[in-house]
């Protein structure tokens, strides 16, 4: 990513205006935040408790698989947003520490927010202004880094990174890649299992189970975002690859294999709808080779976050 590297983006006419727009579109979806939050679960105590325990007499709570489900979206959309902008945040001329604890304090708090769910489900009703408190932190902090990044972009000189920001910038996405591909795993089993039966009853239905099968127009809601944020996200990481000392074909190589077990294991549900129950071991074969491949790519970056010695490949 040319964040990661540009000496003065600004010398760049058309990519700092670019990077201007990131910064109030990042800005937006903050606004956006608030009010997302407002409508699911409201700012009381009260209303957050409604929102997992619908009926604590009767254990009556907000289901597991939902929980799991917000967890992979939020992971996926938290982890893209905040990459981006500490690369831009890295490349100001805020001390290191700052940096350093920014990049830490922000991360951890994004993963906290959209992990606390299953820590409220666990713990209980009373627990259940973590969450607030969670999100209150996270949207401080995140504002915070947002003035600060667009206050230095429009202040400091070029300023080419060093490597240790650069490693750790790779240890960052390596670590929300690794939280995305585990809520992927985790998703996938609460809804369909690992074996060929559970995906023909989760999209044929299993009147035996009572299971409602899925209509095409229930697959292509999940089909239709999925096609852009799969492939937003295997871009990051195959182009994050040459960053880690793998050669650019390989790099290719791995991408395209990634592009293609998400597009067939996204698509293959109407497959099985349509072609016959047989695609459901395409279905899965494809999420499994998905899921291998994307965790032996972030493997690598993360191994390379690690490494101590200076390297050029980081500036290619």
């Amino acid at each position: 990513m040319r964040f990661f590297v540009s000496s003065d983006i600004r010398k760049n006419r058309v990519l700092f205006h670019g990077v201007v727009a990131f910064m109030v579109f990042a800005l937006l979806f903050w606004l956006a935040s608030w009010v997302h939050f407002y409508s699911r679960y409201g700012f009381s105590s009260e209303s957050l408790k409604a929102y997992f325990f619908i009926d604590p007499e009767l254990g009556e709570r907000v289901s597991l698989a939902q929980i799991s489900e917000d967890f992979h979206v939020g992971v996926f959309l938290h982890g893209m947003l905040l990459i981006v902008l500490l690369s831009l945040f890295n490349l100001t001329r805020w001390s290191a520490g700052l940096k350093l604890f920014l990049a830490g304090a922000l991360s951890l708090l994004a993963l906290f927010y959209v992990s606390c769910d299953f820590l409220v489900l666990l713990l209980g009703p009373a627990f259940a202004v973590v969450k607030l408190l969670s999100f209150l932190a996270y949207q401080v902090v995140f504002l915070l880094l947002w003035v600060l990044t667009l206050y230095g972009l429009f202040t400091s000189p070029g300023n080419r990174p060093p490597h240790s920001s650069l490693r750790m910038l790779l240890g960052l996405f390596a670590l929300f890649s690794l939280i995305f591909l585990l809520s992927n795993f985790l998703n996938f089993f609460l809804k369909m299992g690992f074996s060929p039966q559970g995906v023909k009853d989760y999209l044929l239905g299993n009147p035996e189970l009572y299971v409602k099968g899925k209509s095409s127009e229930g697959l292509f809601k999940v089909f239709y975002p999925h096609l852009l944020g799969m492939a937003l996200y295997v871009l990051a990481l195959s182009h994050l690859l040459p960053f880690a000392g793998i050669k650019r074909k390989t790099s290719l190589l791995f991408g395209l294999f990634l592009f293609a077990f998400s597009f067939v294991e996204n698509s293959s549900g109407f497959l099985v709808l349509y072609a016959g129950p047989f695609f459901a071991h395409v279905k899965l074969l494809s999420f499994w080779a998905f899921q291998v491949v994307a965790v032996g790519c972030t493997c690598l970056l993360l191994v390379a976050s690690l490494r101590r010695e200076r390297s050029s490949t980081l500036y290619l």
